[in-house]
């Protein structure tokens, strides 16, 4: 297979997939507006990481596990989608706390591994993302693919996610949309605790 056929392939379908919002764009942003830049960056890192985790596992077929196996694809679909509605009723419960000053301690009382690590099980709470990726890459890659090209697929994967999550964190960190933001904080956040709520039901409930 041509080299460059293949990097054109991943890089449009996975590129799409990437700007797609799902949890990951979501938590991302929420994060960078209620905190700051390095926090946001830092969940970036932590989706990048679960990017590789998938990636490898795809690579290696973990979809044919899955088959072999329903029940753990079954068991990860219900603790991943339930873990991301419980992140969407966190955020809607945060709309009704009265202390101003608590949220403000709370936030900046956040480490830089928390949010790493937020940014980690938000990805990886959804094995649809390995379903997606297996077949990205069955439908790319050759027939008997080389180590080496497993990781540069793997590295463009996570460089476009990257570059993306990047972006997201500098527009959503910037003072104009800041000020909007502050303007509509409630009705945001409420949205995108309606958002995650929807993502993890339709992932628990999901027969596919």
């Amino acid at each position: 297979m041509n080299l460059m056929f293949l990097i054109l392939s991943v890089v449009s379908i996975w590129g799409i997939a990437v700007i797609t919002p799902g949890p990951s764009f979501f938590i991302i942003a929420h994060t960078t507006v209620k905190h700051t830049r390095l926090a946001g960056m830092f969940v970036v890192l932590g989706t990048c990481t679960g990017t590789i985790i998938w990636s490898i596992a795809g690579f290696f077929g973990i979809a044919f596990l899955f088959i072999a196996a329903p029940w753990l694809y079954t068991t990860l679909k219900i603790i991943g989608g339930s873990y991301i509605i419980y992140l969407g009723i966190m955020l809607i419960i945060s709309l009704y706390k009265s202390s101003t000053n608590i949220d403000i301690q709370q936030e900046n009382s956040q480490s830089n591994f928390s949010n790493w690590w937020k940014g980690l099980i938000t990805n990886l709470s959804n094995p649809k993302t390995a379903m997606f990726i297996t077949s990205l890459f069955a439908s790319v890659l050759p027939k008997e693919p080389t180590a080496l090209i497993g990781i540069l697929i793997i590295t463009m994967m996570v460089a476009i996610s990257l570059t993306w999550y990047s972006f997201v964190v500098i527009i959503f960190s910037s003072n104009r949309f800041s000020d909007h933001y502050n303007q509509m904080q409630k009705w945001l956040e409420g949205f995108a605790g309606l958002v995650f709520i929807s993502f993890g039901a339709k992932l628990v409930f999901s027969n596919k």
